[in-house]
């Protein structure tokens, strides 16, 4: 989990030489390096564009009273996550990590497929609205297809694109490739769920850092493995982002790692509080949005320390929470 492969529900970040799907890690006896730091640049900054995007899209007319703004607003609510929501996202988790652990052969395939699909929509879904603004709404016109309703034309001008940086990272795995099927999943999925209450919210966490604690720490007395570093050491899917380590030896790249689970779970919160700081008139800035990012920074960055140091399998949601 982590710097050994990154987990899906939650994951943390761990040190270990040769992680697996062609990605090389830290070596045991390297030290903290300036790319510890840099992933929790690049998990910050994801999240503030995240968060902004999921409370105003672009080119989308948000002023109280509009029409886009109303459709929006009712699209976002439809996605809204509720109380009884987390633990049955925790039992689905559990549930997937254990059939991917026993069946990983059969599963890999499948699972390739999947995520591949979806980063491709995941991909085009960040790129649309800049793409249709560029185009100057020329291909917006819908079409109706059989079995799907109405798609943009865009959506087919995009998909070639989409499928070729999706087949281009399965062709070479390149880490870079990994980097934006990964980012396009982390804001497709900030910008398509959102907390219902803060409520929702205490609750998803918890539960995420007890989900975290099981797998990684206690699986292994129970099932003579640590499932969860099996399982995500075992996928070469994109559910982590990679950072090269600046200062590697050798020939081959060695990188450390942020699983997108340690970005979407606390970045729900920060969609939440900078939600709730534009419906109060509060600044972003003086608010709470701030303050709960800050403390997600402060918390990673000890994370990241610790195993950048001591080379220490760490569930990044025991400091986050």
């Amino acid at each position: 989990k982590g710097r050994g492969g990154g987990g899906g529900g939650g994951a943390g970040n761990s040190s270990e030489e040769g992680g697996k799907g062609g990605v090389v890690t830290a070596k045991k006896d390297s030290t903290l390096d300036p790319a510890n730091i840099l992933v929790v640049v690049i998990a910050a900054v994801i999240l503030v564009y995240a968060s902004h995007r999921a409370l105003r899209p672009p080119f989308v007319d948000m002023s109280p009273g509009s029409a886009e703004a109303e459709a929006y607003e009712e699209v976002a609510e439809a996605g809204e996550m509720q109380l009884q929501t987390t633990f049955v996202f925790v039992v689905v988790a559990s549930c997937s990590l254990m059939l991917i652990f026993y069946f990983m052969s059969a599963m890999a395939v499948l699972i390739t497929i999947l995520f591949s699909f979806i980063a491709a929509l995941a991909l085009g879904a960040l790129i649309y609205p800049y793409a249709d603004a560029w185009t100057n709404n020329r291909f917006s016109k819908e079409m109706d297809i059989p079995w799907l309703g109405p798609i943009p034309q865009l959506f087919f001008v995009l998909l070639p694109f989409c499928g070729a940086v999706v087949l281009g990272w399965l062709l070479t795995k390149s880490w870079i490739l990994n980097n934006v099927l990964a980012i396009s999943l982390i804001i497709f999925f900030l910008t398509s769920v959102r907390l219902s209450s803060l409520k929702v919210a205490s609750c998803l966490l918890i539960l995420a850092f007890f989900y975290d604690i099981f797998w990684v720490f206690l699986s292994s007395n129970i099932f003579g493995q640590n499932v969860m570093v099996k399982v995500a050491t075992g996928l070469d899917v994109p559910i982590k982002i990679l950072v090269p380590l600046i200062f590697s030896t050798g020939s081959t790249l060695q990188f450390t790692l942020i699983g997108l689970g340690d970005i979407v779970l606390p970045g729900l919160l920060l969609c939440f509080a900078m939600r709730f700081d534009d419906s109060k008139g509060i600044s972003l800035t003086s608010g709470y949005f701030s303050k709960t990012l800050i403390g997600y920074c402060i918390g990673l960055t000890i994370c990241e320390v610790v195993v950048g140091c001591y080379h220490l399998a760490q569930p990044a949601m025991i400091y986050l929470v």
